[in-house]
């Protein structure tokens, strides 16, 4: 039986992982016009977001910007953390975000360039703060004590893409886990989450990187399992065929959300 990676503090290249899924946003366009719909309906402002399990991706903030005050980003991987970091810091060896930025301000939104800039320097700045996570653990969500008052839960949405199926060897472990992230959420709020389907491996660099075989009813069952009522699900098989082969076995994709 084939052994897939599982650790990404060691064998995880970032910039392999970058460079291969995220330097052209036209690769993945369905999720970011999912999210730029998603917050356009939410149309509120001053909310607090966690965004769970990031890796080093920025890309699932960009739309929700303007709606929001704190960003709250959670990452495993102390060095995927450092990434992310990197790039608000604008350290020149930080991965370029600016065709995403021209892709989801430029063409999703119809803005000019000034925005996209704008965009940019807003982001940096709602990103209030960068923390570790750890499905594995009873604590998934670790916020310094000295900031818990400002930056802990319950939060207005949390976000979660392409994590929680990198980690969980269950059903049971993905249903306890939704579980937990949803008592993150504030009432009235949304657990918003993004899944790749019957995925078993995805490729960085040369390595293959293991994934939980998850299908659609058990996403939609986790969801309805927290007590959220089910507001939107998109499956990218709807109208097209999934293919990410060799990179991923990827048989389908599922954006879903639910409120609290």
């Amino acid at each position: 039986m084939e052994t897939f990676c599982k650790d990404y503090n060691n064998d995880f290249d970032c910039a392999a992982y970058l460079n291969t899924y995220f330097k052209d946003p036209k690769m993945e366009p369905r999720v970011l016009q999912n999210l730029h719909k998603f917050w356009s309906q939410v149309n509120k402002s001053d909310l607090k977001v966690l965004e769970y399990g990031g890796g080093p991706n920025i890309s699932r903030l960009i739309s929700a910007c303007p709606y929001v005050k704190d960003f709250v980003f959670s990452e495993y991987a102390k060095h995927l953390r450092q990434a992310v970091q990197a790039w608000i810091d604008k350290d020149p060896k930080a991965f370029d975000w600016r065709d995403t930025f021209d892709f989801i301000v430029g063409e999703l939104e119809g803005k000019g360039t000034d925005e996209v800039v704008k965009r940019e320097d807003e982001l940096r700045q709602k990103i209030r703060v960068i923390v570790p996570c750890d499905i594995k653990s009873d604590n998934i969500l670790e916020i310094p004590a000295s900031l818990g008052d400002k930056y802990g839960p319950p939060y207005d949405v949390v976000a979660t893409s392409l994590c929680l199926e990198a980690v969980v060897e269950s059903e049971q472990e993905y249903k306890d886990t939704v579980a937990k992230l949803a008592k993150l959420v504030k009432p009235g709020g949304y657990l918003m989450m993004h899944a790749v389907i019957r995925q078993t491996f995805y490729m960085v660099g040369s390595k293959k990187f293991y994934s939980f075989y998850l299908t659609k009813e058990m996403v939609e069952e986790s969801m309805k399992n927290t007590g959220a009522i089910i507001m939107h699900i998109d499956m990218a098989s709807s109208d097209t065929k999934v293919d990410y082969y060799p990179l991923a076995d990827t048989q389908d994709e599922m954006f879903i959300y639910g409120r609290l």
